[in-house]
C-alpha cells in the first residue's frame, strides 16, 4: 500500500512551481464569459457583430493579468557562507487571491581557485540556497506553499535558517530541493497545522549516488495559556523516503519513520525564555521492517538578555539510540553555551561559543567526546578611501578524544581574518 501512495503524490507533485502559476491564470479565462447562448437567431447576429467590431477591446477584456509588485531586496545576513538577499512580492488576482510571495536568495563569496584542481569544475548549482514562499489568508485560514533549493556543498547554511524563517517541518539541510504546502487555522488559544512535503536528494544527480525520494506529512497542535505566558505544542508526522536512482542501491533503499514531538516554552519578557521539548521517533527499513531504530531526544535551552545588547543562550541535551534489531543502545549527551555582546563602546561585537558532546555505545565499539570552542571579533571604521570598512576575526579551536584507541585523538586550531570596503 505504501508504494502506490507513493508513485500517486510523486506524480501529482512533479510539476515545476512555476506551472502552478498558470492555475490562477486559467480560473480567469474560465471566468469571464466568451459566448453568450443566443436565445433568438437576431441577438446572435447582433453578438456577432459586436464581437466583430470590438475584438480588441474584447481580448484585453478576457485576459486580466495579475498585478505584481516587488520591492527591493534586502541583505537579512552578511557573514560566512555569502550574503542571504530577501525580496518581497504583491501579487493580485482577480482582486480575492492577494498572496504575499517572499524569496530568498544567497550571494556566495567567489570561490577559491587554489582550491580546486586544474581537472575539475565546481557545478554552481553547489552553493545555491534558494527559498521561494507563497502564503496567502482567506476567511481565517492561512495556507501556503514553499520550494527549497540547498546546494550540496553550500558552507554555513546554518546561518540561514532563522534569517529564512522557514515555515515548513522539514528540516533544512545540504543536497536537498522540494516543495511543502500547508494549512493552519487558530481557534481561540489552539492553532492547528497540517502539511505535506516532497524533497528529493542528490540535487546534482550524480549517477554514482542514491537518490532519495522523500514524504512527509503530519498534523501540529499550538496552545498558549491565557494565564500563564506559556506556550505548548505537539506534532506528529509521518516519513517514507525510497531510493528513486536507476541502480538501486541494495544497502540502503529507504525507510518509514513516525515522529512524536512536545515542547513547552515559558516566555519571560524580552530578557528570558526557556524551552523544553521531547521527542520521540520510531523507524525501520523499508523493505525489511524487521530493522527497527528508536530514539530519544530531550533538550532545554534558554535565552538571558542582562541588557539590551548582550544575550547568553545556554543549552542541554540528551540522545539515545536503540537499535532494536540487535539490542544495542547509543548515548549522546551535549552542553553548549553562547555569548553575543554587540556593540561594546558603540565598536566592537564579540561572540563566544562553545559546545561539548561525548558518544557512547554498549558494545564499546563508540566512545568518544568533542569539544568545539571559538570567538569573533567584528567591527567598524571610516577612512578617507572609502565611506566605511569591515573587519572581522575568527578564532576557533576543536578537540577530539577517542577513549578507545588513544591514536585516533586530535586538535587543531583556525583562524580567518576578513576585511569589506565600501567605495
Amino acid at each position: 500500500m505504501i508504494r502506490p501512495f507513493i508513485r500517486i503524490k510523486e506524480v501529482f507533485f512533479a510539476v515545476r512551481l512555476r506551472v502552478l502559476w498558470l492555475i490562477p491564470v486559467l480560473v480567469n479565462l474560465c471566468w469571464a464569459p466568451y459566448f453568450l447562448l443566443p436565445v433568438k437567431a437576431v441577438n446572435a447576429a447582433e453578438l456577432s457583430e459586436n464581437q466583430r467590431q470590438k475584438q480588441t477591446t474584447a481580448k484585453k477584456s478576457q485576459i486580466n493579468l495579475p498585478d505584481l509588485s516587488a520591492e527591493e531586496p534586502l541583505i537579512v545576513y552578511d557573514g560566512p557562507g555569502g550574503a542571504l538577499l530577501k525580496s518581497k512580492v504583491k501579487a493580485d488576482f482577480l482582486e480575492t487571491f492577494n498572496p504575499e510571495i517572499d524569496i530568498f536568495q544567497n550571494k556566495s563569496a567567489e570561490p577559491d581557485e587554489t582550491s580546486f584542481s586544474s581537472s575539475t569544475v565546481p557545478n554552481a548549482s553547489d552553493n545555491r540556497f534558494e527559498i521561494i514562499r507563497l502564503e496567502q489568508k482567506l476567511i481565517g485560514f492561512n495556507y501556503g506553499l514553499e520550494y527549497r533549493y540547498v546546494g550540496k556543498n553550500l558552507n554555513h547554511f546554518n546561518h540561514y535558517k532563522k534569517k529564512a524563517e522557514t515555515k515548513t517541518k522539514v528540516d533544512l539541510k545540504n543536497d536537498q530541493e522540494g516543495v511543502e504546502i500547508w494549512g493552519e487555522k487558530n481557534i481561540r488559544s489552539v492553532g492547528l497545522k497540517t502539511f505535506f512535503a516532497r524533497f528529493l536528494g542528490n540535487v546534482d544527480r550524480d549517477p554514482s549516488l542514491p537518490r532519495m525520494l522523500t514524504h512527509k506529512y503530519g498534523l501540529e497542535m499550538k496552545y498558549k495559556m491565557d494565564f500563564l505566558p506559556v506556550l505548548f505544542s505537539f506534532s506528529h508526522s509521518r516519513e517514507v523516503s525510497e531510493d528513486t536512482s536507476e541502480l538501486g542501491y541494495s544497502e540502503y533503499q529507504g525507510k518509514q519513520k513516525e515522529t512524536y514531538n512536545g515542547s513547552l516554552k515559558y516566555y519571560g519578557g524580552k530578557s528570558f525564555n526557556i524551552t523544553a521539548s521531547t521527542s520521540y521517533s520510531l523507524s525501520h527499513e523499508l523493505f525489511t521492517p524487521d530493522k527497527e531504530t528508536e530514539s530519544f531526544r530531550h533538550g532545554i535551552s534558554s535565552s538571558i538578555r542582562p541588557a539590551s545588547n548582550l544575550t547568553i543562550t545556554p543549552t542541554l541535551s540528551f540522545g539515545e539510540y536503540r537499535y532494536l534489531w540487535y539490542g544495542e543502545q547509543e548515548k549522546n549527551p551535549s552542553a553548549s553555551l553562547s555569548i553575543n555582546y554587540r556593540k561594546i563602546f558603540d565598536v566592537v561585537d564579540l561572540s563566544l561559543r562553545g559546545r561539548y558532546s561525548q558518544t557512547k555505545n554498549t558494545d564499546r565499539s563508540l566512545d568518544n567526546e568533542r569539544l568545539n570552542t571559538s570567538i569573533g571579533l567584528s567591527w567598524t571604521a571610516k577612512n578617507l578611501f572609502s565611506r566605511k570598512i569591515g573587519y572581522s576575526l575568527h578564532l576557533g579551536y576543536y578537540q577530539y578524544l577517542d577513549n578507545i584507541d588513544q591514536k585516533n585523538s586530535y586538535n587543531s586550531l583556525s583562524t580567518s581574518f576578513k576585511l569589506e570596503f565600501q567605495l
